[in-house]
């Protein structure tokens, strides 16, 4: 007896649910069934609402209730049994989700991934507004500002939505590109921020120029490298169009005191930059450094014992006009200096992150 074929599963996401409208259509054909869940109705009444249709018209709809958990966790539970009903059906050749505004791509695919066997996930595509992108990228309001919060845990920041939604694409669509002075940067810094994605861009009515489903592009192991692999080398793409990315790298520690104190002028200029640093009062802990816009985040991700690794700083950060050599003489000012290598009690240093480590 044959298997049966998976089904291909394109997944949409971004910020703009009206920007989307023309790409989900360009997704969509007499074979594929499509399943939109949005979130206008979370902040009133605690619900996210989804409706499915294929070419013939509605086939059905409903709301999952979120409450005070997390939103893109409940929405993870309640669309795997829906995916697993609709494929079940044999209807339709090809599925397409199209998620809530504030919803990553990443933990929605490795769920499907992981639940649904049945399903193969064939295409991640982003929509960014090339009118607001840099701007998305580069500040620091709160989802929950903007009434966009998956749920009250929810505390990330419009810029780290947007790069970690475009990090995962196979697909970036690059609208309203007609609208912009630069369009040639917008694509450039995209690249920047995922080599792995094909920017399409659309034209002035927002209809895509180029294939947004079905491409086959997904993978599944270079997809969770690059969104999980926190700096690398092959990280740094080549600077162009006023775009720019750095790799910075010390075998010394950071003095924590000296390294709170230049956040906000480390993240002048970057919209994006992760690494792995070494704080010189945690001697033996591996610590995630973080940021998107002019938020910076830190957290632990074990010891240094448990790698390959020496204790050592790396970072990669990207920039519009980031300036390589001012980042260089910040990071390099928050090291220890020699004299403090050799004569300070490295443990006994105030730490300003004991709040978040």
């Amino acid at each position: 007896m044959t298997a049966r074929a998976e089904t291909p599963l394109s997944l949409l996401v971004g910020l703009s649910t009206t920007l989307r409208e023309p790409v989900l259509t360009a997704m969509t054909d007499a074979t594929t069934v499509v399943v939109s869940v949005g979130q206008d109705d979370l902040p009133d009444r605690e619900v996210l609402t989804w409706r499915v249709w294929d070419a013939a018209g509605p086939v059905d709809a409903g709301e999952f209730t979120v409450g005070e958990d997390c939103g893109a966790c409940q929405l993870i539970e309640s669309l795997v049994p829906l995916l697993e009903a609709l494929v079940a059906r044999g209807h339709w050749d090809h599925v397409v989700v199209s998620a809530p505004p504030a919803m990553e791509a990443r933990p929605l695919v490795a769920a499907l991934t992981s639940a649904l066997p049945e399903i193969a996930v064939d295409t991640v595509t982003c929509v960014t507004d090339a009118v607001l992108l840099v701007e998305q990228l580069s500040g620091d309001e709160l989802l929950a500002e903007r009434g966009l919060a998956l749920g009250a845990p929810d505390r990330r920041n419009v810029a780290e939505l947007t790069a970690r939604q475009i990090e995962y694409a196979d697909v970036c669509v690059l609208a309203n590109a007609h609208r912009s002075t630069a369009p040639a940067r917008l694509e450039h810094l995209l690249l920047h921020l995922n080599p792995r994605t094909a920017v399409v861009s659309t034209d002035p009515d927002g209809v895509p120029q180029g294939a947004v489903a079905r491409t086959g592009r997904f993978d599944f192991d270079a997809a969770e490298a690059w969104a999980g692999e926190l700096a690398a080398a092959d990280r740094v793409q080549p600077s162009g169009d006023g775009v720019t990315t750095v790799l910075w790298r010390s075998t010394r520690p950071l003095h924590p005191a000296r390294l709170n104190d230049a956040l906000e002028d480390i993240v002048d200029g970057v919209v994006r930059s992760r690494g792995v640093v070494w704080l010189a009062n945690r001697p033996t802990q591996r610590v995630r450094w973080e940021s998107a816009g002019y938020s910076a985040s830190l957290g632990t991700l074990g010891e240094w014992s448990d790698t390959e690794h020496l204790a050592e700083c790396t970072l990669v950060a990207t920039g519009v006009g980031l300036d390589p050599d001012r980042l260089q003489t910040v990071l390099d000012a928050c090291l220890l200096t020699e004299s403090e290598l050799a004569g300070l009690d490295w443990t006994s240093l105030d730490d300003p992150f004991a709040g978040v480590l």
